[in-house]
């Protein structure tokens, strides 16, 4: 008999605490760093404390933190980044507003109480782009400077929408029509894509990244903040590498000079020819090269090219040059020095000739310094000229195809639905409100 009341006691016990908890809040900090704060409550947040439904969350520069929600997934907000909670019900599935900067989320299945688990679990949701999830991994970036977003994808499959003029009442019925509209894309592991006005309405067909940089942005969770960085070292004479710039030389390792020219050869005649001139005839060039011999896999709606760079602080994709020859190792577009590259332990861009600005301009340093890889031919010789905007070579290879319009909520049909959603949610809360009443009374009349 004492058994059974003592294990009675234990199982209310853990119902209260359980309840305790879920009163505390949707979100709990497990790990913080540097200058993190609760904007409402102007609380400086640390390990251990609950983030409720409704809070913003403020990072400053170099601080991280990192969340455990109740359905066991996780969101790492990087430095100088914003975001609210805007909901995060049991019932139905969540949202999550980026502000600004970084934030990288692992989601998992669980859809607690939820009944429909063909729809999107937890949406993420800029002022330009809208993004459902059930269960994966990936990063998305905001700046609202130039009101890009884009997305990058670890693991599973994201779908992306862009927002358009609407946006406000974005509920989530209203979510879910964005992310499963013709117009929105599906964003599978490796793929980036992205919603940027100033380039197109609707978003970018995804794209795959330079692979090196996927890597190192996918082994950092937002959690390290200080580059790593190259060696500066001052313009000095040196004699000039056979290797294109960009190219590590422990990629040629053990490699001869006649194997390397007959690599080249395939995809780059033209710098073959340079190589050869001044190595010495050390093998036969053959001039009779495809069309076809240069190109890697485009996607579908554009002509953007892949193996391109991404600057996750000003959310723009830099992609290769129309002739850009590829390593005939890993068969990746090697990128000019000017255009810049990302540091290997944040994975974040780095240029050491050029500030690429919010609006895709480069704009030169102060002091641009080699990372002592691969020197200049001569101590004097100039920098190379700027590269064009980037937002400018991406809307020069967009593909648009005639008669095709992006329905971005501007349409009389979709007025009409966001006031058919409206309705439904307010007649929704009112329901909701009297089942509260009704649940009060009773419990003040029983007790």
């Amino acid at each position: 008999m004492h058994r059974l009341k003592y294990l009675v006691i234990l199982i209310s016990i853990s119902f209260m605490m359980n309840a305790m908890s879920a009163s505390k809040g949707v979100a709990k900090v497990i790990k913080a760093r540097g200058k993190v704060y609760d904007v409402k409550t102007k609380k400086k947040l640390k390990k251990g404390d609950w983030i409720t439904e409704g809070a913003k969350i403020l990072t400053k520069n170099r601080s991280f933190v990192k969340l455990l929600f109740i359905d066991k997934s996780k969101m790492s907000l990087g430095p100088n980044s914003k975001m609210i909670v805007t909901k995060f019900p049991k019932k139905k599935a969540g949202i999550i507003t980026l502000m600004k900067g970084q934030l990288r989320s692992q989601v998992t299945k669980n859809y607690m109480k939820m009944t429909d688990k063909e729809k999107s679990k937890l949406f993420i949701r800029t002022k330009t782009a809208a993004m459902g999830v059930r269960g994966t991994d990936f990063q998305v970036n905001y700046n609202p400077e130039n009101r890009n977003t884009s997305l990058i994808t670890f693991e599973g499959v994201v779908a992306m929408g862009s927002i358009g003029q609407i946006r406000k009442g974005l509920n989530q019925r209203r979510l879910e029509r964005i992310v499963s509209s013709p117009t929105a894309v599906m964003v599978t592991r490796g793929q980036f894509s992205g919603v940027m006005p100033s380039v197109d309405t609707k978003p970018l067909a995804p794209i795959k990244i330079n692979k090196k940089q996927l890597k190192a942005l996918e082994k950092n969770d937002g959690s390290i903040t200080k580059k790593k960085g190259p060696k500066k070292v001052r313009k000095k004479l040196a004699v000039r590498n056979i290797l294109p710039p960009g190219v590590q030389g422990a990629d040629f390792a053990g490699t001869t000079k006649k194997e390397l020219l007959k690599e080249f050869e395939k995809v780059d005649l033209k710098t073959a020819r340079i190589i050869e001139s001044e190595l010495g005839n050390v093998s036969a060039i053959n001039t009779d090269i495809s069309e076809t011999d240069n190109q890697i896999d485009l996607a579908d709606q554009t002509s953007l090219k892949e193996g391109g760079l991404i600057d996750t602080q000003n959310v723009l994709y830099i992609q290769p040059p129309k002739d850009t020859a590829i390593d005939p190792m890993t068969n990746e577009y090697i990128m000019p020095a000017q255009l810049g590259s990302f540091d290997s332990s944040t994975g974040s861009y780095t240029n050491e000739y050029y500030e690429l600005t919010a609006t895709g301009d480069f704009i030169v340093k102060d002091d641009p310094v080699l990372d002592g890889s691969r020197a200049p031919a001569s101590a004097d010789e100039p920098l190379p000229p700027p590269p064009e905007n980037v937002v400018e070579t991406m809307e020069e290879g967009l593909v648009v195809t005639d008669g095709q319009t992006l329905d971005d909520g501007s349409s009389t049909a979709n007025v009409i639905d966001g006031i058919v959603d409206d309705r439904d949610q307010q007649i929704e809360d009112q329901l909701s409100n009297t089942q509260n009443q009704k649940t009060r009374v009773k419990f003040i009349f029983n007790n």
